[in-house]
This record gives C-alpha cells, structure tokens and sequence, in this order.
C-alpha cells in the first residue's frame, strides 16, 4: 500500500475536518509574514495538507493526493512550497536512499531517528536519550557545539528477514 493510499485511508478514520492544525497554520503565517512571503488559498490548502499528514511524504504523494480529490496543482507550487517550508523550519528533508526526498513537518513532532529497510522500504521511528547524550558527547569531543542532527540506520527488518527477501 502506497503513502497516499494509506494516507486516504487513514484520514477517513481521522475525520480531516476534526484534526487541528491551527497553531502549524498560525506558525507558518507568522514566519512567512516575518520574511514578507505571502499567503494564498493554494498555498494554506497544500500546508494544511502537509500538517494533517503525520507520516513521511513525497512532492509526488501531495500532487497525487490532489489530483485524487479533482484539484489541480502544479510540481512547480508545491516544490516551491516545499522549500520555502524548509527554509522557515517547518519541514525537514530526508534521504532515506529511494531515489527520491522525503519530508515530514517540524511542529508536533519531537526530534527522533530513523531506521529503514533497504527491502520493503519500512521507516521506524525511534528516539533514545542515551543515544542523545552520546551523540552531544561525540560532538564536544571534537570541539563541536551540535545544533542538529540527523541519524539513519540502514539494514533489513525483522519481516524480510524472515521471509528470506534479498
């Protein structure tokens, strides 16, 4: 099942229209009115989107959850929109080795690390304070004062382990 099929699927049983996303909305007006960006329907319509999603994404999920519910919207838009949410750090980029970025929202989400399966493409969320505290540790060492951080693991899930996938 692909993101944007799990995506539907999900926010059916969400009910879109129940979950606040105010305070992610309210943020993301007063960066952009900070930096004179303008707000435009399109634009709050692809944001509340990216808010509502709590799951990682691609450029191609949002053109495609769009075109599903009949709207038109450009690739042009919403990468546009996409780097202007990461450059106000409210999204974050991954690169988990598919050929393609990933992306998941800042706000509402605490900081965490990423494993992922190199077979069937399976991320796990994990957060660990010792490894945290390592990772502070490593950095001092160095003469290093982190600001950010980013951790993947690469390997093969218990699942294609048992199923013997290569």
């Amino acid at each position: 099942m692909n993101m944007v099929t799990r995506y539907w699927r999900d926010l059916k049983k969400m009910k879109p229209e129940k979950i606040d996303i105010s305070k992610e909305m309210q943020m993301l007006h007063d960066r952009m009115a900070a930096r004179g960006l303008k707000s435009t329907p399109q634009r709050d319509e692809l944001a509340a989107w990216i808010f509502k999603v709590h799951e990682h994404f691609t450029v191609d999920d949002v053109i495609s959850s769009f075109r599903q519910m009949g709207k038109k919207v450009s690739a042009a838009t919403v990468y546009r929109l996409v780097q202007m949410m990461l450059e106000l750090g409210l999204l974050i980029e991954h690169d988990f080795g598919k050929g393609h970025k990933f992306y998941e929202h800042t706000p509402g989400h605490p900081h965490h690390d990423h494993i992922i399966c190199n077979n069937c493409g399976k991320i796990i969320e994990f957060a660990d304070e010792s490894l945290e505290q390592l990772k502070l540790k490593i950095a001092q060492s160095y003469g290093f004062i982190m600001e950010s951080h980013s951790l993947h693991i690469f390997g093969k899930c218990s699942e294609c382990t048992d199923k013997g996938r290569t």
